[in-house]
């Protein structure tokens, strides 16, 4: 989760810096709210941003936009809590008619609601999508390097990457309640494609067995590396979002075994 939170962080400075304009002209620390530094800070993350995406595009064939499913999602919860604050604000004006602005700025809550909106969409559409691909290609290219320095002469190679909980507080009670979530890569080391499928045992600290797994029958070309698919795999979700499946405890060993065929024809 660093990827995501630090990205976060940085896209939240705009706004943040926004607010705090606002709240000074709300104590009369200053005439007007500061729109032209923040916007362009904005600007600026949001370039930087698409350079990113173009990378992972063309480097990792990773697509700029993440799926419909995860579009609605995004949409659905932006859309909420934008409905929800007109509610709240109508409702407000309509029972505390004719009060001074101090008390209630209705023109100031629409903005508010606006400006919320549109930065929920680009985090949702933009912003996390791009931090969850850098996380993924972080992944990969490790995986990569890991597996040029052991040589081995089978034919599949698993490779275990890591083992952790969503959470960017992870002492939370919410977090304390969530599983984490295991990534692992399989690679083809033959020179032509084959039909893969691998068996993976899950081992604590103490090389106690946690789960054991069967993936997906995937296709893998010749030398393909890529994240092993099981039935817990979320297929609604981007390939950066996926992970192979989850454990009620942090992994640290495991062992496997594999199987492969020709394509089917």
């Amino acid at each position: 989760m660093g990827f995501v939170a630090v990205m976060a962080l940085i896209f939240t400075v705009p706004f943040i810096w926004l607010a705090w304009s606002a709240i000074d002209v709300g104590n009369g620390k200053r005439e007007k709210i500061d729109w032209k530094k923040p916007s362009i800070l904005l600007f600026i993350i949001i370039a930087l941003v698409g350079a990113m995406n173009y990378y992972f595009y063309h480097t990792y064939q990773l697509p700029f936009w993440p799926n419909f499913f995860e579009g609605i999602v995004g949409l659905t919860v932006t859309g909420a809590i934008v409905l929800i604050i007109a509610i709240v604000n109508i409702i407000v004006s309509i029972t505390h008619k004719g009060a001074p602005k101090s008390v209630h700025n209705p023109k100031a809550v629409w903005a508010f609601a606006g400006i919320l909106g549109v930065a929920f969409l680009l985090l949702f559409s933009w912003v996390y999508p791009t931090a969850q691909k850098a996380a993924y290609v972080h992944k990969i290219e490790t995986a990569m390097h890991a597996l040029a320095e052991s040589e081995t002469d089978k034919e599949i190679t698993v490779l275990f990457m890591n083992s952790e909980k969503n959470c960017v507080r992870r002492r939370t009670q919410s977090c304390s309640d969530e599983g984490y979530q295991n990534y692992f890569f399989v690679k083809n080391n033959l020179e032509e494609e084959k039909e893969v499928q691998v068996r993976i045992r899950a081992l604590n600290a103490e090389q106690e067995e946690l789960k054991v797994v069967d993936s997906n029958i995937m296709t893998l070309g010749a030398g393909e590396l890529r994240l092993v698919e099981t039935e817990e795999t979320n297929d609604k979700t981007s390939i950066w979002s996926k992970s192979t499946f989850e454990t009620d405890y942090q992994t640290y060993y495991y062992e496997y075994m594999y199987r492969f065929r020709d394509i089917s024809e």
